[in-house]
């Protein structure tokens, strides 16, 4: 069984009956610790490490259902939803993390630096991608740009990036929107180039009609071929 030894702790070091302490190791609980180091350590990892790979997608999830799930994954001290123990510097367990970098991708939450030292396209990378026909997410995109604290580097590097030839492809980069080809569209050309983005798909995805076959041409009956001509035998 998977993260059997993460479960076992959590069975051996339970709460006693009053709920002040653990059985196991003695611990004591207080309001900012309301569970022992080793059950805080092993629903740490089992929060983290033990996501199956068709959980971490959550666009699939509707906007409503997305909140639905921010609401439950709350608590004092911890995350009442996956257990979760909150720091000083945490204050969010990593399923609302990434629920609110969904919602931020979709223009339903301001977009917000997950860490210090991070841009505010961090863990967001399909909000920067040029893979769709709409214009309303790439201009949220280029606008976090705008304000991002770490604009500046990423203007530098996008430059470097650029003056040795490397072409940048559908993404935006530095409040910069680049196509398929390496072509970079200016702001003010960002909703004509998603028309006619939207035009190309259309045409690639219709299909040739086949043509009709013509009726094949019915021959006319034979004359049926006289045995007897002129009563000859």
């Amino acid at each position: 069984m998977t993260n059997g030894p993460l479960r076992e702790i959590l069975a051996k070091h339970r709460s006693n009956h009053d709920h002040t302490s653990c059985t196991a190791c003695g611990f004591v609980y207080t309001p900012d610790l309301p569970l022992c180091p080793p059950v805080a350590g092993a629903l740490r990892e089992l929060s983290t490490g033990a996501v199956r790979p068709q959980d971490l997608s959550l666009g699939h999830y509707t906007t409503g259902r997305l909140r639905a799930m921010a609401r439950e994954h709350t608590g004092e001290g911890r995350c009442r939803r996956c257990g979760f123990v909150y720091s000083g510097q945490v204050r969010l367990c990593p399923t609302s993390r990434r629920i609110a970098a969904e919602l931020e991708t979709r223009g339903k939450a301001p977009a917000t630096q997950p860490r210090t030292g991070q841009g505010l396209c961090a863990g967001k990378g399909s909000g920067w991608t040029v893979t769709s026909t709409k214009a309303a997410a790439w201009k949220r995109a280029m606008a976090a740009c705008s304000v991002c604290p770490l604009l500046a580097q990423c203007e530098t590097q996008l430059e470097d990036r650029l003056a040795t030839g490397v072409k940048v492809r559908e993404q935006i980069i530095a409040g910069r929107l680049f196509t398929v080809t390496g072509r970079e569209v200016e702001a003010a050309g960002v909703d004509a180039f998603a028309v006619a983005r939207g035009r190309t798909k259309k045409k690639q995805q219709q299909k040739p009609r086949a043509p009709i076959p013509a009726p094949a041409a019915t021959p006319a009956p034979a004359r049926q071929l006289a045995l007897f001509e002129d009563g000859v035998a």
